[in-house]
């Protein structure tokens, strides 16, 4: 949808609210949700009525609206600023908004992605690169694997395909192992460099090939440019927020993982993921 369609519906509540529903982000209610009748009517703005138990229930119920008092017609604007990065404290001021208000629909469309992505369980298979790498402000002492305070995050990339990306407890090869088991499919094969931890995935059924960074950073097919190139883009677009919580950091990780993922396509996807709460 482009801009013009976009702000033509939001002009209309009425509008909005259709469009939300059918986009699944509003249930669409055949039944009373109290007793189970089917004789339900709206009664009066975003509400509805059943007529055999007499109860009423707003429109919002059961979707990522309920417990936001926002219009739908800026909830829609919010969503289109979200799909092309505009920060909520550009945002709220866009929207005519509490920055507060703002800040909790960003946060919810965040959690609403994190949920959706947490129920892939597609593995990848083919060539997959595999990296670690760490997240986190910049801190004195040790560098790199093994750096204090920082969170380790390991990647796995399908050539071709879709990126994983999950927070490990560490970078041992009891943890990046059991994240391969889980993600790629037995028989695929698998470019790393020459960290200690990927030494067993022949054990397990997998191809394996690695790429001493020390000589070289390809050799042929035998690279990991791929999941590199992934941390450079998740970097660099999180430098912008100025620090995320380590509470929070899971969100923002996992949307970027759903942008990359999904870049042909984000505005239908974010969709999706709303109408699956």
């Amino acid at each position: 949808m482009n801009l013009a369609e976009l702000l033509s519906i939001a002009s209309s509540e009425e509008r909005s609210e259709e469009f939300l529903r059918s986009k699944g982000v509003l249930k669409t209610f055949r039944q009373c949700p109290f007793c189970g009748g089917s004789s339900i009517g709206k009664v009066r703005r975003n509400f509805l009525k059943c007529y055999r138990c007499r109860k009423e229930w707003s429109v919002r119920r059961e979707s990522i609206l309920e417990d936001l008092k926002v219009p739908f017609s800026k909830f829609l604007l919010a969503i289109k600023l979200f799909v092309l990065e505009v920060p909520v404290n550009r945002a709220y001021k866009e929207l005519s908004m509490a920055y507060n208000t703002a800040y909790k629909v960003y946060s919810k469309i965040r959690q609403a992605i994190c949920l959706f992505v947490s129920k892939d369980d597609e593995s990848l298979s083919g060539e997959v690169e595999m990296d670690e790498t760490y997240f986190g402000g910049r801190r004195k002492g040790k560098r790199g694997r093994g750096a204090k305070g920082k969170i380790p995050v390991f990647g796995i990339l399908e050539r071709e395909g879709k990126v994983k990306v999950e927070i490990v407890r560490d970078v041992s090869a009891e943890s990046i192992l059991r994240e391969t088991i889980e993600k790629v499919k037995r028989g695929s094969i698998i470019y790393t460099d020459k960290f200690r931890s990927y030494d067993g995935l022949i054990m397990y059924g997998f191809r394996h090939e690695r790429i001493d960074h020390s000589l070289r950073f390809a050799n042929g097919k035998v690279y990991i440019n791929g999941i590199e190139g992934f941390w450079s883009y998740a970097k660099e677009r999180l430098l912008k927020f100025h620090g995320v919580s380590p509470k929070n950091f899971i969100y923002y990780l996992k949307e970027l993982e759903f942008r990359y993922n999904n870049r042909e396509n984000l505005d239908d996807m974010v969709y999706l993921c709303l109408g699956g709460i």
